[in-house]
């Protein structure tokens, strides 16, 4: 009978141990560690993004050669010294655009992997690399959200200027008007003033 008695309190200490190593297993939250610039340099949508900024690149850089033919057959035309610092000053402020829109097109797609790659696999944080000063490397989720990121379907469009023009012209003719029917409005409210001083 003792050995019996002995025998329950150790299996019972056991399955208590046992509960309490899970409850604490189960609590702490996971983490995990993410080389963003790897994943931007070697996912197919981000080498996607380079051939796309290369082309156009190709593009600007095929009219300035143009104008600079023409500089060399004429070294004082001025015309076309005038030509190419305008194509040269406007393609190098439309690159660092297409370049900018690119990068937040990538982060878009990559942000949003990382997202339903958290919430899938239950991490509580996922941080970058080179945010981390240091870590084990089983955390490290890389590969993972590489493949992922390399199913998704991105389509880099350029931002052309005529787009953009029209709507920096649309855009600002309501709020012109609002401010025209309000000075209309308040010089109506100022006119119908004076006309009540005079009385």
């Amino acid at each position: 009978m003792r050995i019996r008695f002995l025998f329950l309190p150790t299996i019972l200490l056991g399955c208590l141990l046992f509960a309490c190593q899970q409850a604490e297993t189960t609590a702490q939250p996971k983490f995990a560690v993410v080389d963003l610039a790897r994943i931007m340099r070697d996912s197919d949508p981000g080498k996607e993004g380079v051939k796309f900024l290369e082309s156009m690149q190709s593009d600007m850089q095929n009219k300035l050669n143009d104008i600079q033919k023409k500089l060399e057959a004429n070294p004082k035309d001025e015309a076309a010294q005038k030509e190419m610092q305008a194509v040269y000053m406007s393609s190098q402020q439309r690159m660092q655009a297409e370049q900018q829109n690119v990068v937040n097109v990538l982060y878009d797609t990559i942000q949003r992997v990382l997202n339903a790659y958290r919430a899938e696999k239950g991490y509580a944080v996922i941080l970058g690399t080179e945010a981390a000063v240091a870590f084990d490397s089983k955390i490290d989720v890389t590969n993972d959200v590489l493949a992922a990121v390399n199913k998704q379907k991105v389509e880099f469009k350029s931002l052309t200027p005529e787009a953009s023009a029209k709507a920096d012209t649309v855009t600002p003719q309501p709020a012109k008007e609002d401010k025209g029917d309000a000075a209309t409005n308040a010089k109506t409210g100022e006119d119908a003033k004076t006309a009540d001083d005079k009385k």
